[in-house]
């Protein structure tokens, strides 16, 4: 129980910190967007660590289709569903909402999503937990370090939303790991090698990713630049073109050599207005420097005619042709007419003495000027400034959702130092970038998992195999056993264990067996004076005496084809298939010899030990076993009564 409360306190810490460090932004749609997911999982994992799977199955469910929503933005490619396409679908939403705003960072996505999937999988290490919380150490670790210029077109994770947002995941994070951590460490062995690997590929994926990104940036960046630079040198360009336009227009009235008349000056300045149609005026100003001629001389055009301009404009350059008889040319300035605009004065001179007649004023309007450098760029895609020494007296395009980031590129024109400042929106970055980075991100970290599985079941499978293949060769072990032991029992029970003959029972099937291999002969054995022995020298002393005889009388039975047994006792009984009567003698005769030669001690006699062979044959079926044996035996029992050491044949 006490277990669970931490679980659960840690899930509710993490809610609060998330609501703490993203309400009072939450007007952004972004924030909005992310504290609602966000809510969502910590509500989902509090009520996992509560044990309520129904309530947590709902609130991680819904986390996770906003999650993977989210996801999609980033992963879908252009072509599929444009920026223009999501922001069709998020025009109708109340406030601000555009693609560039609601995307949360996508490492934090990730991380959720790991988080939200391991607890829906009910924290199983069949289900690979282990490698998607690894996972999600990982990303999260990046997500502390990495760069906030690789969050393009998405919630910048820097300041205090990266504090929130890794904290809220650390805390969900260290709660699933110390719920899996008594499975773990329980099973750490079957883990251990797969999440080594698995995680390897994790990392390098994550490092494929951070240097696609930053190459992606780059790309943009280089791209942006280019553009901006082409704008700078159109804008030089044009006015350089109708400067030295207006440098041929200034030596065509010092060649004529006198002041123009207004139907000259209309006529001919007409021509050059209709070539650089953002010119605000074309004047003729007197060496007094009054306006006299201007064109067009409409509008406020027409109000700047009879002003005397070094008392309008004081520091104006216009001394410089009026006085010195060269070109002066001013920086960006008010002019008269209002607007901003640049103004170039070029002197005119009388071929004949060189005396000042005027000068040509050429009042440029900088804001048709830029809207015409900028027809190669999207005006929507980009704001484009004009400054002058941090002033910005010129800004074309959107003034809201911009890129953090922008270029600055100087324009060459005389007398000032102006400044193109080019900076893209928030919506061009979201659809001219790539999406490998995240393609590349979520299908190795889908890889890792999948291969974790994979190497998890294998070595499921195999420890399980080694277990089933242990209890098999166990089983198979006990069967030998017991196969051996049975064996044992039934050869006990067909021979005697002392001296390893077989006893009378198998004795009496053999003899059944060679009931068709006539004649058949049979003797019996007896030792004499085997109680003497036993009394004198001991049972175990009588019982080596057996073993001895056994041994003695074994092998030439079993050369004649036949059988030797242990009847009881001292006797032992001998079969001896298709063995004429006289064969069977002289083989009984070498069998009491060769008892004798054994050389046994025999107290009884202070000689050695005898036998006794009492021996019956039967030439032709049928065979009746016992009369066949009591034959033998009362022949045994002739021999006994004869002086024993000798071989009584039945009749």
């Amino acid at each position: 129980m006490t277990r669970r409360l931490v679980l659960m306190s840690l899930s509710l810490i993490a809610f609060g910190i998330a609501l703490l460090g993203l309400w009072p932004s939450a007007s952004n749609e972004a924030n909005a967007l992310l504290l609602m997911m966000l809510t969502l999982q910590a509500a989902g994992q509090a009520a996992w660590h509560w044990r309520n799977t129904s309530l947590s199955q709902l609130f991680l469910s819904a986390s996770l289709i906003l999650n993977i929503l989210l996801i999609c933005t980033f992963l879908l490619p252009e072509s599929w569903v444009g920026v223009d396409h999501w922001g069709d679908l998020l025009i109708n939403l109340p406030g601000d909402w555009h693609i560039a705003n609601i995307r949360p960072p996508i490492l934090i996505l990730f991380a959720c999503f790991g988080l939200t999937t391991c607890a829906l999988l009910r924290m199983r290490l069949g289900f690979g937990s282990a490698i998607q919380l690894t996972q999600v150490t990982l990303l999260l670790l990046f997500a502390m370090m990495s760069d906030a210029s690789l969050s393009v077109a998405s919630m910048v994770l820097a300041g205090p939303e990266r504090i929130t947002l890794t904290s809220f995941v650390s805390l969900l994070l260290i709660a699933q790991w110390i719920d899996l951590q008594p499975a773990f460490m329980q099973m750490w062995r079957r883990n251990l090698i797969p999440l080594i690997i698995s995680s390897s590929i994790t990392l390098v994926c994550l490092l494929a990713w951070q240097q696609q990104s930053q190459d992606e940036n780059n790309r943009i960046n280089q791209s942006t630049y280019v553009l901006g630079d082409k704008i700078a040198t159109e804008l030089s360009r044009e006015i350089n073109d109708q400067l030295n336009a207006m440098r041929r227009f200034a030596g065509f009235w010092s060649l004529m050599g006198q002041t123009p008349t207004r139907g000259e000056w209309q006529r001919l300045a007409r021509s050059y207005y209709k070539d650089f149609d953002y010119f605000q005026n074309i004047a003729f100003i007197d060496p007094d420097s009054v306006v006299s001629r201007v064109f067009p001389d409409k509008g406020r055009n027409h109000d700047v005619l009879g002003v005397r301009l070094l008392d309008a404009q004081p520091d104006t350059p216009l001394r410089n042709p009026l006085e010195l008889g060269i070109e002066g040319h001013t920086g960006i300035i008010d002019l008269i007419q209002g607007g901003k605009g640049m103004v170039s004065y070029l002197p005119v001179r009388d071929p004949r003495d060189g005396t000042i007649l005027g000068a040509i004023a050429m009042v440029v309007d900088l804001a048709p000027l830029l809207d015409r450098a900028m027809d190669t760029a999207r005006n929507e895609a980009f704001a484009v400034t004009l400054s002058e020494r941090g002033n910005i007296y010129i800004h074309v395009g959107p003034e809201s959702r911009l890129a953090p980031w922008g270029h600055r590129i100087p324009i060459e024109l005389p007398a000032t130092d102006l400044t193109l400042g080019l900076q893209p929106t928030q919506q061009f970055l979201a659809a001219t970038r790539g999406r490998l980075p995240e393609v590349t991100l979520l299908t190795g970290m889908l890889l890792a998992y999948l291969l974790f599985l994979v190497i998890y079941m294998y070595r499921r499978v195999s420890q399980e195999h080694g277990i089933v293949k242990n209890a098999n060769d166990a089983l198979r072990e006990e069967m030998v056993r017991r196969e051996r032991l049975q064996n044992e029992i039934q050869w006990l029970a067909r021979h005697d264990e002392l001296t390893q003959l077989p006893n009378r029972r198998y004795f009496l099937e053999q003899v059944q067996s060679f009931s068709g291999k006539m004649p058949l002969t049979v003797m019996i054995l007896d030792i004499d004076f085997f109680k003497t022995i036993n009394d004198k020298l001991g049972h175990l002393e009588g019982d080596r005496y057996l073993q001895k005889i056994a041994a003695v009388s074994r092998a030439p039975v079993e050369s004649a084809g036949g059988i030797l047994a242990r009847f009881g006792g001292e006797e032992f009984v001998v079969c001896i298939p298709e063995c004429p009567r006289a064969v069977g003698r002289t083989l009984a005769e070498e069998l009491r010899r060769a008892v004798q030669a054994a050389g046994l001690p025999q107290p009884a006699t202070d000689s050695v030990v005898t036998v006794s062979v009492g021996m019956a044959c039967v030439a032709r079926a049928p065979l009746r076993l016992d009369a066949l044996l009591q034959a033998a035996d009362e022949a045994l029992y002739r021999a006994k009564s004869s002086g024993r050491n000798q071989v009584q044949v039945a009749a």
